[in-house]
């Protein structure tokens, strides 16, 4: 099974640049051309949220005629840039989006992987929680998919991240300790895929040992690397680009960063080029 993962695409109104310098939709189209070439073919596709930018009812228009290039199966996340209903209006054919009720978080069976989505909005902030209710309908589904390989998507990260800017936008303490009670108790977690930071990070989650989440870049533009306390936030613009998750029998789940280009290659290690 592979799973492509893209995220944080913050697509913008036409003539309009996020940041007041990025054009998101011009950068999706290159991810999506770039994975629509992958072989071998991604079984699905999964975008962890923030996939507007304001939110603004033309983005979602300009997001829906981006992502109608993709030719692998979609399913959309929601994260803290993001509107339930709106994105529920502007992609009625993904049913899906409605089945958690009030919370976008919904059930995938991808061959023997199963992918859970997990909404942890929390409108109006930035940050994320994980209320009751949505923590039970995570133990209900674990409980349900034991024995099967699985794969948690949610937006904002179960974890602290040491960028402190972006930790300040991150998921409550609460939610956190929730999500590691809930979890800790299952052995068939292959990883917790999210997204919201703009760079490719990887922890173990707290109070869940055994249990690895991951962020991905953006397919746009990426949070600055910043550790050092008080640093400001800030945007760079190092390569976007998207993951590639393959899990196969008796390996588990291994993840793999491809950037967008354009960049030269491949060649071969005597320096030729490789058709």
């Amino acid at each position: 099974m592979l799973l492509c993962q893209i995220t944080d695409l913050h697509v913008t109104r036409p003539d309009t640049l996020a940041c007041g310098r990025v054009d998101t939709a011009r950068a999706l189209r290159h991810a999506i051309a770039a994975i629509n070439r992958w072989v071998p073919r991604p079984d699905a596709v999964i975008a962890t949220g923030d996939l507007i930018d304001t939110p603004h009812p033309l983005e979602y228009e300009v997001l829906r005629a981006c992502l109608g290039d993709l030719d692998i199966p979609l399913y959309l996340v929601v994260g803290n840039h993001d509107h339930r209903e709106a994105l529920r209006d502007a992609f009625p054919a993904h049913a899906y989006l409605r089945d958690g009720g009030e919370f976008v978080q919904y059930r995938i069976d991808l061959g023997p992987v199963t992918v859970l989505v997990l909404d942890t909005q929390d409108p109006p902030g930035a940050g994320g929680h994980l209320c009751d209710a949505r923590l039970a309908w995570l133990d209900e589904q674990l409980l349900a998919c034991a024995g099967r390989p699985t794969i948690i998507a949610m937006h904002h990260p179960p974890f602290e991240t040491g960028i402190e800017f972006m930790d300040g936008y991150g998921l409550s303490a609460q939610g956190r300790a929730g999500f590691a009670l809930v979890t800790s108790r299952y052995a068939h977690i292959e990883r917790v895929i999210c997204g919201h930071l703009h760079r490719s990070i990887q922890a173990s989650v707290e109070g869940a040992p055994g249990i690895m989440a991951s962020t991905c870049v953006s397919t746009a533009h990426q949070i600055t690397l910043a550790l050092a306390s008080g640093a400001p936030g800030s945007i760079t613009l190092e390569p976007p680009g998207f993951a590639m998750h393959l899990w196969q029998r008796g390996a588990g789940l291994r993840t793999h960063l491809a950037y967008v280009g354009p960049f030269e290659g491949p060649y071969t290690f005597e320096g030729e080029s490789v058709s």
